[in-house]
């Protein structure tokens, strides 16, 4: 989103997927804290089961993408474990944040702060959906969980978008990248890279803008020097020269080498692009900027509508429900329908379990989770027991004062 200056690199860096995630957390617990004081229960508990849903629905649903990925993403790393508690990186998947957040708060409710379960889950529970909306606004920033590409068939360069909401996203997204591994996108060659496997993939937007950063400025040119340097060297071989001509050529290239070395390794392969088809850094940059995304659906932003409808329903609910805990159940019902209509329309999730995505497999045990929860509500009495008006200790005070002024 932006970066803070005189900070270093890995922590200047502030994410649009974390900024949203922080007023989701912030604005959630403060609805719930409302909702608490309103029915008389307890705001600082609401607050503690706040922090304990923010750090293990981070853990939960980042458990849930290494698991997911870990074959594809993980495995192939030079060190998988760390990279499994990189966060930084990204990689986050929603359904195991509650999975692994609901569980744990009953266990605090119950044996922590002794109050009802059931009557602060109701307090807790619209803000999960409300908190799943504002993060897929970062989703959409971030520019991950696309949706599949939508192309109007009467068009004959197969690039019109079939809705007029559509979404391009721009040259180096997770989106256009797939779509060129899936060959849905053509791209010119001077934005192909070749690995020594033979696989192709685009030039990431990464590595052309650290070779445009105003420390790399003459990184092209220092680039050059070696690789004429290089050339030189191999001329003189393969034409047998001498041996003192041979060893200065080698110091020059070594003295070339050293120079570059200084530059970010990240630009070498787009310098080694530039060299090779004749252009710029600047250049290549602009030809970048001309390539976007196929036209796809936003998936972000209809998970964004979702997550507010069912928030705003979770709320009517709460303020004309006759059972306590039932807003639990009717999360664990709804969500997952939607979610599993939602995915598809997705293109980022493998079709890895029995044709269906992992959180397609997932919501529907969530779902006959949710039916036999709401079984179970049904056979308790409609109020918990334990739901008992919270009284602050200077209100205890006043009430005893007054007893023994009668």
């Amino acid at each position: 989103m932006f970066e803070i200056p005189f900070l270093p690199d890995w922590l200047a860096d502030v994410k649009s997927y974390g900024v949203m995630m922080t007023i989701a957390f912030l604005t959630g617990i403060w609805m719930a804290c409302r909702r608490a004081i309103k029915s008389h229960g307890d705001p600082d508990v609401v607050l503690n089961m706040g922090f304990i849903a923010l750090v293990c629905g981070i853990v939960g649903a980042r458990i849930m993408y290494v698991i997911h990925y870990w074959d594809t993403r993980f495995a192939i790393q030079p060190s998988p474990i760390w990279a499994a508690f990189d966060i930084r990186a990204g990689g986050l998947e929603f359904l195991g944040g509650p999975i692994l957040t609901i569980p744990v708060l009953m266990i605090y409710l119950k044996y922590i702060a002794k109050v009802s379960i059931r009557w602060y889950l109701d307090f807790s529970i619209p803000a999960l959906p409300w908190g799943l909306a504002l993060t897929r606004i970062g989703c959409f920033l971030n520019g991950c969980c696309w949706g599949a590409v939508c192309i109007d068939e009467q068009s004959v360069e197969r690039d019109r978008a079939s809705i007029p909401w559509a979404v391009r996203f721009p040259y180096g997204s997770p989106a256009m990248n797939q779509q060129f591994k899936f060959g849905q996108l053509s791209i010119p060659k001077e934005l192909i890279v070749i690995t020594p496997m033979g696989e192709a993939y685009p030039l990431p937007r990464e590595q052309i803008e650290e070779a445009l950063a105003p420390e790399n400025e003459a990184g092209f040119d220092l680039f050059r020097e070696y690789q004429a340097a290089r050339q030189r060297l191999e001329e003189q071989i393969k034409q047998g020269a001498q041996r003192d001509e041979i060893e200065t050529l080698r110091n020059q290239v070594a003295t070339a080498l050293k120079k570059y070395s200084e530059v970010n390794p990240r630009a070498g392969p787009v310098f080694d692009q530039c060299d090779r088809f004749g252009l710029t850094p600047a250049e290549l940059r602009v030809l970048a900027d001309q390539y976007r995304s196929k036209p796809v659906h936003p998936a972000q932003l209809y998970a964004v509508i979702n997550g507010i409808l069912l928030a705003g329903l979770l709320s009517l609910i709460f303020y004309y429900r006759r059972r306590h805990g039932v807003l639990l159940g009717v999360f664990l019902l709804i969500y997952p329908v939607s979610r599993f209509l939602l995915e598809l329309i997705r293109q980022d999730n493998p079709l890895d379990y029995g044709g269906l995505t992992i959180s397609q497999f997932l919501g529907l045990g969530v779902s006959l989770l949710g039916a036999v929860y709401m079984w179970y509500i049904y056979r308790l009495p409609e109020k918990c027991p334990r739901a008992v008006e919270f009284i602050p200790p200077e209100e205890v005070d006043e009430r005893r004062s007054a007893g023994k002024n009668k």
